[in-house]
């Protein structure tokens, strides 16, 4: 008996059975893939529909209907995109049997996410979300991209607005959950850290979500500590704390300085101390490092294989991310930190960067854009980092944006060192008249800043 399925079950069917098949970028469609044609901000996804035919694409998911010249059985039309992914997530992440992590926080979220996919994927298999796909969109694609024989699957949990992270808990349903840190980060909907402390701890809220089993949380704050009262109310199996607050889960006992590019770090935990290597540029990062541990120690996985891994530990673009780039005919030590910036992030990279060695002749150039979304204290948290940044010993600091240039005209004790640019192609040319071989350029602002696209043209194009 020949049964004949519809194109809705086909659709269905394939992302069900197969991983890392939804895409949103027709640039990203390769052969046996599903494009998830959506109105962008320009234009429909439509428009890229033959291109994406073309590259092998299996099947076209859409809310338009189209021409009739389009090949028909590869094109399913339906009236809610989003209602027609969230009930495929659903139905992939009630059929997925491993082990389920989120990670919500206002910093540091994808290194974490990328450090873990890196250390688990060394011991076992997992499946994790691609890029910063945090928030409702980006996390229905998640799930459905899941492979559904890996052991672990893990989720970033965002939110720039009140509600959101109980809405993509409650799809997500971590049995693990990790809150990196509060600090002030989308202020301009929040007001406060608390209001976002708040937020962040519905990440596990037993009516958000039931599957509640561990719990890590920060504690080097008052927000942190609020949260963890919350969370003492929920009567959640297994809670462990990190962070300088006494009577911590884990601690930090010692880092210690083996040469120019290794440290050595001592994790406390009980009556066992965990010792292992680290690259000094994740320094700054080593928070992200311990909530890895835990999670090694919680879940029972080798910690001899975290161990031997702990160097090895990559940045991620736009997080870090070290390399050497083409630059008018020279090649310069370029350090990506473009993808986003808060007041607590700029300070980190500030103090990383002039603890950077230069060599004989070697420059050190620091560009910086504004932050965005700080509410009304933005003004004050941009005057606050260049009077931070005079204090340390740095030449060649550039500062970009309307809230930069505000904060500059704040200062009530000028600085020549900070240089206020305005325009991308006159910062161009001042980095193609200022840097030589081997300099070094780090870069760091909100998306929406300057500085975002100066990164972008840098990687890219190379040559100016």
């Amino acid at each position: 008996m020949n049964i004949k399925y519809t194109l809705f079950e086909k659709v269905t069917d394939y992302l069900l059975n197969n991983e890392g098949k939804a895409k949103i970028n027709s640039l990203e469609i390769s052969k046996g893939d599903v494009f998830v044609s959506l109105l962008g901000k320009k234009t429909h996804g439509n428009h890229y529909i033959p291109d994406v035919i073309n590259k092998g694409a299996k099947y076209i998911i859409t809310d338009r209907k189209l021409a009739d010249n389009f090949i028909f059985n590869k094109i399913l039309v339906v009236d809610d995109i989003l209602t027609f992914l969230l009930s495929i997530a659903n139905l992939k992440r009630s059929i997925f049997k491993g082990k389920v992590i989120g990670i919500t926080g206002s910093i540091g979220k994808t290194t974490l996410k990328e450090n873990l996919k890196y250390l688990i994927s060394q011991t076992t298999t997992v499946s994790a979300s691609a890029k910063s796909y945090n928030n409702y969109l980006g996390v229905l694609i998640s799930i459905i991209n899941i492979n559904l024989s890996s052991n672990f699957a893990i989720f970033e949990i965002g939110t720039n607005n009140f509600e959101e992270i109980k809405n993509l808990t409650s799809i997500i349903m971590p049995s693990q959950a990790i809150i990196t840190n509060i600090l002030p980060t989308h202020l301009e909907n929040f007001k406060n850290t608390k209001n976002v402390a708040i937020e962040k701890s519905d990440i596990f809220k037993s009516k958000y979500n039931p599957n509640i089993e561990l719990l890590i949380l920060s504690q080097n704050n008052t927000d942190e500590i609020h949260i963890a009262d919350l969370a003492l109310k929920e009567n959640i199996p297994n809670i462990i704390t990190f962070g300088k607050m006494n009577n911590q889960s884990y601690s930090i006992e010692k880092i210690e300085k083996i040469d120019d590019t290794t440290f050595e770090i001592s994790i406390y935990n009980k009556n066992t101390t965990y010792k292992f290597e680290i690259n000094k540029n994740q320094l700054s990062r080593i928070n992200n490092i311990l909530i890895c541990l835990i999670i090694f120690v919680y879940n029972k996985l080798n910690i001899t294989t975290f161990i031997s891994l702990t160097k090895n530990i990559q940045l991620v673009e736009g997080r870090g991310l070290e390399s050497k780039i083409s630059f008018n005919h020279k090649i310069i030590n370029f350090i990506d930190e473009t993808y986003n910036a808060s007041p607590t992030t700029m300070m980190m990279c500030v103090d990383y960067f002039s603890n950077i060695k230069t060599m004989r002749n070697q420059k050190k150039v620091l560009i910086l854009g504004d932050m965005q979304e700080l509410g009304e204290e933005e003004l004050a948290f941009h005057v606050e980092l260049l009077e931070y940044i005079i204090t340390r010993d740095l030449k060649n600091v550039i500062i970009c944006g309307e809230l930069m240039k505000s904060a500059l005209n704040k200062l009530i004790k000028k600085n020549f060192k900070i240089a206020l640019m305005l325009n991308e192609k006159f910062i161009l040319k001042y980095l193609k008249d200022t840097l030589n071989n081997d300099d070094i350029l780090l870069i760091k602002g909100s998306n929406t800043s300057l500085t975002n696209n100066i990164g972008k043209v840098l990687l890219k194009k190379g040559e100016i």
